[in-house]
């Protein structure tokens, strides 16, 4: 899964992260948030993740809560570690946290373009429940989002 001489670990996402993580995400999305929305979901206390290894972050997820609810917001592996198990441990870390906060299940918007994000998250246990139609910008226009849900 990782490489073996340097452990990793996944910890919570801080301010002193935003560098890395916004490079990240500049390199993985052709439309990548803006650092502003990073760094106000740190500013905000958003309960954050980043897996890392060596000192270098592989990969982050940002979500929060709301009442019994987790909202998994965006999660991103960094382009040279893909394929290697960041996404999956960085999603059962965050299940636990949630757990540990008393949600009972998250939920998500992902592209419904990005075919491989989809077949991750009905690997991880979750099930399509609704569509919000022209919800991401793209390249060209707008694109919509299917709505996934997993209980905890």
């Amino acid at each position: 899964m990782f490489f073996p001489d340097n452990e990793y670990h996944v910890r919570q996402l801080t301010k002193a992260d935003l560098e890395q993580v916004c490079a990240i995400e500049k390199k993985a999305y052709s439309i990548p948030w803006a650092d502003k929305i990073h760094a106000d979901c740190v500013e905000s206390g958003y309960p954050s993740l980043v897996l890392e290894q060596g000192g270098a972050i592989m990969g982050y997820a940002i979500f929060n809560y709301l009442y019994d609810e987790c909202h998994l917001m965006n999660i991103v592996t960094d382009p040279n570690f893909q394929g290697l198990g960041v996404a999956s441990q960085l999603i059962e870390e965050m299940y636990n946290y949630a757990k540990q906060s008393g949600m009972v299940k998250v939920i998500l918007e992902v592209r419904d373009s990005n075919l491989v994000a989809i077949e991750f998250y009905h690997k991880q246990g979750f099930a399509e429940i609704g569509l919000r139609k022209n919800y991401y910008k793209t390249l060209k226009g707008k694109e919509d989002a299917l709505v996934m849900e997993r209980p905890l």
